[in-house]
C-alpha cells in the first residue's frame, strides 16, 4: 500500500512540475568538507567514485553553476562553489532522476535539485505614450528638486543598478552616458572602458588585453576584460565579455529594465529615470542559440556576478530581475542569502505577472521566484490611480507596489517602447533605491531596503477594498520623495527586563502576586533616532494588564531607553495554572502620517506555584489558632499537609503542634 502512495506522488509530482524543469539537466551540491571537482573533457579526475558513478550515463558535460562561486561564498552548509550542472544530450526526466537517485546514494552528496526554468516577464504592446506617468505619480519630479535646489545634480555614478537580464543593447543613446565602466579593468589607464562618437561606441581596445585586471575572486581564468559587465552565457553557454543582447526581436528585456533602472536623464533625449544619474550594469544571461521563447538560463551566475562585482568595484551594488518562475531551489535561496549578506546588495525582484509560469497573464496569488525568496524586495505592479488591474502575482510574499502598466523606456540600439509588466515595475522601485543610495552612500543595503518598504504609500489599500487583496500588494506604491525626506529608522532590540514583585517572599512570581515590569530597549548605533517611543503590552495570559500603553520618549542612537518610572502594572490572577506568561511588546516610534517605525518582541516570565508557608494549614495566608485546630486533625486522621510538618521531619505529630503554638505566641 505505502509502495502505492509513492507511485501516485511520484506522477503527481511530475504532473506538477514537468513543464518547468528543464528535463536534460540536474543540480547537485557537494559536501563542504569535499574538494571542489576538477573536470577535463567531463571527467572528473579527483573524485574517481564520483566519475565512477556518473560513467554510466551518457553526459554531455558537468560543470560548475555559478562560476564565480568561491570558498567565501556559503549559505550554512551549502557552498556555491561546489554546486555543479549536469547536462546531458536530449530531454530525459527518466535518465535525469537516474542521475539524480544515483547521486543521491553516494556519501559525500549534500543534495540534488532540479533546475527550473526562468523566463522574462513581459509581454510588450504597440500602445505608446507621450509621456511617463509613473514619474510623477511616485514623485520623482518633487524629489530631483532637492538637488536641483542645492545646484546638485540627482544620483551618483558611484550607484550601480544592475539589469541581470537578456543583456543591454548598452550603445543606446539614453544609456551610454550612464553606463558603469569598470576601472579596475582599465589597462591603459586613460579613465574608461568604452571608446566612441556619435552613434559609433565599442569597448575601449586598449582596455581588453585579455587579463583579468582586477581579479576580485583570485581566479586570473574568469571574468577576463569585463569593461561595462559580464554575459554568462553567451551564444550557447560559453561566458564572455560582451552583455550586448541580439538584434532581433524579443531581445530588448533587458535594454527595457535598464532604462528604467538609470536612463540619463535630463539630457535632451528620449526617457528620464528616477535615479537620474546612477550607474547600469550589464549582466546578460540568456544563451543566444535559443529558439521560439527565450529562457533565462544562468540567471543566479548573473546575480552573482552583479553582487560581487558591484561589492569589489564601489561596494555594493543594486541587483534587478525581471524574470521568474515556479518552483522553490535551496540552491537559488543560498545565492541570494550569500549576496544580501556578504556582499552587501539589495535585490529586487518582478512579482510575477499572475497566471501560470506559462501564460504570463492572468490575476494569481502563488508562489514565484526568486520573487518568493528571502532576502529580496518583490514587486507587483499597478496602474494609474493606483489602480490594481487584476492581472498580475499577488500574496503575502510580496513587499512593494510599483507603476507597472504603460511604462515607456529604451528598447533596441535606438528606440522606445511603453510595455506592461510586473517587469517594468521592478527597475521603477530598483530606481528609487537607487537615487536614495547617491543620496546615503554609507547605509547599508538593510538601511536602504528598509526605509524605501516603511515609506512606501499605503494608500493602494484605500483604492483597491477587496477584502483578499489588503495587505497582499506589500507595504504601499513606492514613494521617491518619502524615502528621501524621511531621516533613517531607529534599530530597536529588547534587552531585558526588570521586575518588582510587590508584597514578595520568595523571590518568585506566584498565582495572585502583583508585579511592575520595565522593559529595556537599545538603539543600535548605526541607526538613526528613536523619536517619541511609545510600547503596548499585549497577553493572551491569564493576567491583568493595569496599564497597557506606556511612554518612554527618545531613545538616540546608541543608548538605552526603560521605563523604569512608568513601569507596566501586571496582576497575575490567582487561578492561572500556567508555568509562564507570554507577553507581546509593540514598539511605535518615528510616526509621520502613515510612515512609522514599529516592531514587536516576545516576553516570556516564569510562574512558581504558591510557596509553602509552614504553620499555614490552612492556606489563608493567616497562622492563628485555626491552624492549630487544623493540625491536630491531620494528626488524628492520620493525613499529610505539607505545612504542618513544622520541624521538618516528615512526621507529623505533637511536636509539630508545640512549635506552631510557639509561632503564633510568637
Amino acid at each position: 500500500m505505502n509502495y502505492f502512495y509513492i507511485i501516485i506522488y511520484t506522477i503527481f509530482l511530475n504532473m506538477l512540475f514537468s513543464n518547468n524543469i528543464w528535463e536534460n539537466k540536474l543540480l547537485f551540491c557537494l559536501k563542504k568538507e569535499v574538494a571542489p571537482l576538477e573536470v577535463i573533457n567531463n571527467k572528473i579526475i579527483n573524485n574517481n567514485q564520483l566519475n565512477i558513478a556518473l560513467s554510466n550515463y551518457n553526459i554531455s558535460s558537468i560543470e560548475l553553476w555559478l562560476k564565480g562561486a568561491t570558498d567565501d561564498d556559503f549559505d550554512n552548509d551549502i557552498y556555491l562553489n561546489r554546486i555543479y550542472r549536469i547536462t546531458i544530450p536530449k530531454n530525459n526526466i527518466n535518465i535525469i532522476n537516474k542521475i539524480k537517485n544515483t547521486l543521491e546514494s553516494i556519501e559525500l552528496i549534500h543534495s540534488t535539485e532540479y533546475e527550473y526554468y526562468r523566463k522574462p516577464l513581459y509581454t510588450p504592446n504597440d500602445q505608446y505614450y507621450n509621456n511617463q506617468w509613473f514619474l510623477p505619480d511616485i514623485n520623482s519630479n518633487l524629489v530631483w528638486d532637492l538637488w536641483f535646489d542645492n545646484g546638485l545634480i540627482p544620483g551618483n555614478q558611484d550607484v550601480i543598478l544592475a539589469s541581470v537580464d537578456l543583456g543591454v543593447n548598452w550603445d543606446h543613446p539614453d544609456l551610454r552616458n550612464n553606463l558603469w565602466q569598470n576601472l579596475g579593468e582599465d589597462a591603459d589607464g586613460d579613465g574608461r572602458t568604452i571608446e566612441g562618437s556619435g552613434n559609433n561606441w565599442y569597448l575601449d581596445p586598449g582596455d581588453l588585453n585579455g587579463i583579468d585586471d582586477d581579479d576580485w575572486d583570485n581566479n586570473s581564468s574568469t571574468y577576463i576584460d569585463d569593461l561595462i559587465g559580464w554575459d554568462p552565457s553567451g551564444i550557447s553557454g560559453m561566458d564572455d565579455n560582451d552583455p550586448n543582447p541580439p538584434n532581433s526581436g524579443g531581445w530588448s528585456h533587458g535594454t527595457h529594465v535598464a532604462g528604467l533602472l538609470s536612463s540619463t536623464t535630463d539630457n535632451s533625449t528620449g526617457i528620464a529615470s528616477t535615479a537620474f544619474n546612477c550607474s547600469i550594469m550589464s549582466v546578460k544571461v540568456s544563451t543566444e542559440n535559443q529558439q521560439n521563447d527565450i529562457y533565462i538560463t544562468d540567471g543566479f551566475d548573473g546575480i552573482l556576478y552583479a553582487s560581487k562585482a558591484g561589492y569589489f568595484s564601489k561596494g555594493f551594488s543594486i541587483v534587478n530581475n525581471s524574470w521568474g518562475g515556479l518552483g522553490y531551489s535551496q540552491y537559488e535561496q543560498s545565492v541570494i542569502n550569500t549576496c544580501f549578506n556578504q556582499y552587501n546588495t539589495i535585490i529586487v525582484c518582478a512579482g510575477g505577472n499572475g497566471g501560470d509560469w506559462n501564460s504570463d497573464w492572468g490575476e494569481s496569488n502563488s508562489s514565484h521566484y526568486p520573487s518568493g525568496y528571502d532576502n529580496v524586495v518583490s514587486v507587483c505592479p499597478i496602474g494609474t490611480n493606483n489602480s490594481w488591474n487584476h492581472w498580475a502575482t499577488y500574496g503575502p510574499t510580496i513587499d512593494l507596489a510599483s507603476p507597472g502598466e504603460g511604462i515607456r523606456s529604451c528598447t533596441g540600439s535606438n528606440s522606445y517602447q511603453s510595455w506592461d509588466g510586473s517587469s517594468m515595475a521592478a527597475p521603477v522601485a530598483a530606481s528609487v533605491f537607487g537615487l536614495l543610495k547617491s543620496n546615503n552612500m554609507d547605509w547599508t543595503n538593510e538601511m536602504i531596503q528598509t526605509m524605501v518598504l516603511e515609506t512606501a504609500n499605503p494608500i493602494i489599500y484605500d483604492i483597491n477594498t477587496e477584502t483578499y487583496l489588503q495587505g497582499m500588494l506589500g507595504k504601499g506604491k513606492v514613494d521617491a520623495l518619502a524615502a528621501i525626506t524621511t531621516p533613517l529608522f531607529p534599530k530597536l532590540e529588547y534587552s531585558g527586563e526588570d521586575v518588582f514583585i510587590a508584597n514578595d517572599s520568595d523571590g518568585n512570581i506566584n498565582p495572585g502576586e502583583q508585579i511592575q515590569l520595565s522593559v529595556i530597549l537599545f538603539n543600535n548605533a548605526d541607526w538613526g533616532d528613536a523619536i517619541n517611543v511609545s510600547v503596548l503590552l499585549e497577553s493572551d495570559s491569564n493576567v491583568e494588564i493595569l496599564n497597557e500603553n506606556v511612554f518612554i520618549g527618545n531613545i538616540s542612537s546608541g543608548d538605552v531607553g526603560i521605563n523604569i518610572e512608568d513601569p507596566f502594572n501586571i496582576l497575575v490572577n490567582s487561578d492561572i495554572t500556567d508555568s509562564e506568561i507570554s507577553f507581546t511588546l509593540n514598539i511605535l516610534s518615528n510616526q509621520n502620517g502613515y510612515i512609522d517605525y514599529n516592531q514587536s518582541f516576545p516576553i516570556t516570565l516564569l510562574i512558581e506555584e504558591n510557596p509553602i508557608v509552614l504553620g499555614d494549614i490552612n492556606f489563608d495566608s493567616l497562622i492563628n489558632v485555626l491552624d492549630v485546630v487544623q493540625l491536630v486533625n491531620i494528626i488524628l486522621s492520620n493525613t499529610s499537609n505539607e505545612a504542618a510538618d513544622l520541624n521538618q521531619d516528615s512526621v507529623i505529630n505533637i511536636q509539630d503542634i508545640i512549635l506552631l503554638i510557639n509561632l503564633i505566641l510568637g
